[in-house]
């Protein structure tokens, strides 16, 4: 292989890369039971990279993850790996209805604008979950504990703010250095 073919993607890349950094912190709430519904997110981030595609799982009657944070034009494969019969719609923005299917049969929707899509079972109304479309990919769901961490940020500043069913909190300004972590907290009401 020609040397040259294999270094320059690396020149290229190489600051690219070094022009980012990280977006660490935690967010707060009283009560606590609902942090793990939250996304952190960049607002105004740049575009998106190229379209990924996700995967949820429906399984012991739930949907897996509760909460999937995503860019625009993302797909999302919905797989039923439970014992009986699923359906997923939304009534939130583009509704949608995937149809009914059975174990091991999965579903894909793209995701085409930005929003906050409530997952449903229509033969389970207990079972929802929620698909966070950002702008950006610079978003992240906090763990139980509320840490979250946002990889791969642009440097520069930046306004950060969460998204919660339940909770909010005031948005913030980070800035990120080449190179560097930016630290954010939020406490959440």
């Amino acid at each position: 292989m020609n040397a040259r073919a294999v270094l320059l993607p690396l020149l290229v890349s190489g600051p690219l890369l070094a022009e980012r950094g990280t977006v660490t912190g935690t967010v707060t709430a009283f009560p606590s039971k609902y942090l793990a519904e939250t996304v952190v997110y960049l607002r105004d981030a740049p575009p998106p990279r190229a379209p990924r595609r996700h995967r949820v799982r429906q399984k012991g009657m739930s949907f897996l993850p509760h909460v999937l944070a995503i860019a625009v034009h993302d797909a999302v494969v919905f797989l039923n790996d439970d014992t009986v019969d699923h359906n997923v719609f939304s009534p939130d923005g583009e509704k949608y209805n995937l149809g009914v299917f059975s174990n091991g049969e999965a579903r894909e929707r793209i995701f085409a604008r930005p929003g906050v899509y409530t997952q449903q079972c229509s033969m389970h109304p207990e079972m929802f979950s929620y698909v966070f479309v950002g702008t950006s990919a610079h978003a992240a769901v906090v763990d139980g504990d509320g840490r979250f961490t946002i990889p791969d940020v642009p440097a520069g500043s930046w306004k950060i703010a969460i998204w919660n069913p339940r909770l909010s909190a005031p948005d913030q300004t980070v800035i990120v250095a080449p190179g560097g972590t930016a630290a954010a907290r939020f406490d959440a009401n």
